[in-house]
């Protein structure tokens, strides 16, 4: 069974420059980690590497940012092995035992469809949403690797879902993730005459995954405004940044807003509440995700 450990051991001997094959041979024949094992640890570090070797600052050349950044990868790092089910026991036990202390009750049930609709009381701001029914369904498909081309061209759901962004129009898709919000979604908000344009990420009502503090991720979401999503440029390794991202390949924006709305805000806003807040976003995500850094904060050697 691979640990936290064993995923730090793996990325900090990545970031010294070592190769896949060293490691493995370190831990296996000189650690006693089994195939299994060592090959599990892998799938977890590998897919967010590339982001690791690099500091995701302007200021590439601070040892005190690079610090930062580093805690940041640790902290994402934790909070997708806790997800994985690390307290996954815990959680049933207590789901078992509230849902036997409300017997005799009625609770209501919530469908994936109560997601996505629209319907809203009319507000005293006269805000006006559109029916459930006018909602573009662009479909189910795999979420997309922003890094790897392969994984978002020619893929009609993202570019369904980069479209109905570009044209503002209400839209939703289903992107299965292991770790990540899989429902998403376009929405479009008329307030006094103005358009206001969001994206939403959501999990599934009958999502098992929990946060590193044990919570439940069913139904947690994070919403913010397209005009607020910016793409990692890499094209200078030294010094990445964040840029206002292109428009002219649709599926390959909804990608890219996906991205963002996982990750990229956090990276770039340095897991600083008061700036993800300030910027508009919302959403139960946001919160696992701090917890998971301020945890990893705590439990850091002094």
């Amino acid at each position: 069974m691979i640990t936290p450990e064993l995923i730090a051991y793996i990325r900090g001997e990545f970031a010294k420059g070592r190769t896949r094959e060293e490691i493995r041979t370190t831990l296996g024949e000189g650690g006693g980690w089994s195939e299994a094992d060592l090959g599990e640890a892998f799938r977890v570090v590998i897919p967010m590497q590339s982001f690791s070797q690099s500091p995701l600052t302007v200021k590439a050349t601070s040892s005190s940012s690079w610090m930062r950044t580093l805690l940041i990868w640790v902290a994402v790092i934790l909070f997708c092995f806790a997800v994985f089910g690390l307290f996954r026991t815990q959680i049933n036990d207590f789901w078992n035992s509230a849902m036997a202390n409300l017997q005799g009750f009625s609770v209501p049930s919530f469908g994936l469809e109560k997601i996505f609709s629209t319907d809203k009381a009319p507000a005293e701001n006269n805000t006006v949403v559109k029916k459930a029914d006018s909602v573009k369904d662009c479909g189910n498909s795999t979420a997309p690797d922003p890094k790897n081309p392969l994984s978002y061209q020619n893929n009609a759901v993202l570019a369904c879902l980069g479209n109905s962004a570009i044209r503002c129009e209400e839209a939703k898709g289903v992107l299965k993730d292991a770790l990540f919000p899989t429902l998403f979604q376009i929405t479009k908000e008329n307030v006094k005459d103005q358009n206001t344009c969001n994206f939403k990420l959501s999990y599934t009502e009958d999502s098992t995954l929990v946060d590193v503090s044990g919570k439940k991720l069913a139904l947690q979401y994070i919403s913010c405004s397209l005009s607020r999503v910016s793409e990692l440029d890499e094209s200078n390794p030294e010094s990445p940044f964040f840029k206002a991202p292109s428009r002219d390949n649709p599926s390959k924006y909804a990608s890219q807003i996906y991205f963002y709305g996982t990750l990229g805000l956090f990276i770039e806003q340095e897991l600083d509440q008061n700036k993800i807040r300030g910027l508009g976003c919302s959403g139960p995500y946001i919160d696992s995700v701090l917890a998971s850094y301020q945890k990893m904060q705590s439990q850091a050697p002094k």
